[in-house]
């Protein structure tokens, strides 16, 4: 394990190829003292370590949360974030709870914004940024319904906007040796991918509401956006489920992942992390067909569990199956069949991974952002290290400016110039590759899917989750 973290952490260390593409000049700097000016929407939570990516290189000069509280603690952890690095005092953001009220006040001092709120407001902010023609990096997955993100997509494009989704795999070494491996055929050909993910790790499967008052520092009406308006909910949950949920037991925070309206399950968090480096190695396909099957769902909530099978066509590499599980069935994990190669130990432990398999060996990774992917049988891992070494095997892919950091990439090439490694050209179809999981989940049954029509092509009923049902008025950018 010893020899493979330093094999790793020197190959990482290879200079980063630079992306073509001129440089971008804003407000008269240059490029090696530019600051941008940034807004962060969702300031908590993951807003936070978003924030923290770009605060220290970069003025974050406004914070948009819904929760007050939330929002205080966001402006205070910043504070501190640069007093714990000796850097200099950092200018004091403006605070919101209605990111259409901070573009309306301060959309001209603004160069580019990071959307970090939950799924059902990715696309709502996203799209007012875009409107305003800002640069945006927004965190997985870009929206949770296929015509969003289509629509998201075209409008940037028309923009000519910098885009990022905040799925740091991709910015990582890792994926990029497992694509060069397989593409020089270090294991063969390539003939099956399993994926796996231990979440979800909220409530998830047939939940009711219970309805109850709402905290005073949450403005719940901004928090629902564009959905249709309700009161204020927990979960009504069993016992057992409520001892597990270590959270508060409403939506608000962290458990609306698994309601449809507001998140996108256990597959919407992991799987633009989880499926991304099988989107990249097998050419950035859709999938022909998805097979579906689940614990029970409705139309409020996504299953406990679920797995998957992705029909890929032919292209870098022969038609195969990318096969997903997640979740536990009766308290165990719901895992894909161990291949022979990978030791009983080594797979026992991997609670989220991935394995590629060929005719003469597997690629194995068991954490959910292909960081560190291992060969077996290791004796050919061990031929591996040496082939590359002796520049046997190429290093063909581009590397990241800035591996591990996806909002701080996205700075770099608002000012430098390039695009980032998940610009909207590709984390666009990634999202919708992982989202047509989730099609077939609901529509329970296998779906046929024609990309060019954006349609299920073999039955008319899954279509109705093709796109959001509706938007209160007054949220759309228009």
């Amino acid at each position: 394990m010893n020899t493979r973290r330093h094999f790793l952490t020197r190959t990482a260390g290879l200079a980063a190829t630079t992306f073509a593409g001129p440089n971008l000049l804003l407000r008269g700097q240059d490029t090696a003292s530019k600051r941008l000016n940034l807004a962060v929407i969702g300031a908590n939570g993951k807003g936070q370590s978003d924030t923290q990516a770009v605060t220290l290189a970069h003025n974050i000069v406004a914070l948009v949360d819904v929760d007050s509280n939330r929002l205080e603690e966001a402006a205070r952890r910043r504070e501190k974030i640069h007093a714990e690095s000796n850097a200099a005092t950092p200018n004091v953001p403006k605070l919101y709870q209605d990111f259409r009220k901070m573009f309306d006040e301060m959309a001209g001092e603004i160069d580019g914004v990071i959307v970090s709120t939950p799924d059902h407001t990715h696309y709502l902010a996203a799209m007012h940024a875009i409107k305003h023609g800002k640069h945006v990096c927004v965190q997985k997955p870009l929206c949770n319904y296929i015509g969003e993100v289509r629509e998201l997509h075209q409008a940037a494009k028309n923009a000519k906007i910098i885009t990022q989704m905040g799925n740091q795999g991709r910015t990582m070494e890792g994926q990029r040796l497992a694509k060069e491996w397989i593409e020089q055929g270090v294991i063969g050909t390539l003939k099956e991918i399993r994926l796996w993910t231990n979440r979800p790790v909220w409530p998830q499967g047939p939940i009711k509401k219970k309805l109850v008052e709402c905290p005073a520092n949450l403005d719940w009406d901004l928090w629902l956006s564009s959905e249709p308006s309700e009161p204020y909910f927990e979960f009504d949950l069993d016992e057992a489920t409520a001892k597990k949920n270590k959270r508060s037991p409403g939506p608000h925070n962290f458990n609306w992942r698994g309601w449809w309206q507001f998140g996108s399950g256990a597959l919407g968090d992991m799987g633009c992390h989880i499926m991304d480096a099988t989107f990249s190695i097998l050419g950035q396909l859709i999938p022909e067909k998805i097979d579906a099957e689940s614990g029970p769902i409705t139309d409020l909530n996504a299953p406990a569990w679920s797995r998957l099978v992705y029909h890929m066509p032919a292209g870098k590499h022969p038609a195969l199956k990318v096969s997903w599980h997640d979740g536990e069935i009766d308290g165990q994990p719901n895992k894909p069949e161990r291949h022979p190669d990978i030791p009983e130990d080594t797979f026992k432990k991997a609670s989220s991974g991935m394995m590629f398999i060929g005719t003469d060996g597997v690629i194995f990774e068991g954490d959910a952002y292909c960081k560190s992917p291992v060969i077996y049988p290791l004796e050919k891992f061990t031929q591996v290290r040496l082939d590359m070494q002796a520049g046997k095997i190429k290093k063909t892919e581009t590397r990241s400016a800035m591996p591990d950091n996806p909002q701080g990439e996205w700075a770099h090439h608002i000012v430098n110039g390039g695009l980032p490694s998940s610009n909207f050209d590709y984390s666009c179809p990634l999202t919708e590759f992982v989202l047509l999981g989730n099609l077939a989940i609901r529509a329970q049954q296998t779906v046929q899917w024609d990309k060019d029509a954006m349609k299920v092509t073999n039955a008319e009923a899954p279509n109705q989750f093709i796109t959001r049902p509706s938007y209160r008025p007054g949220w759309k950018a228009s």
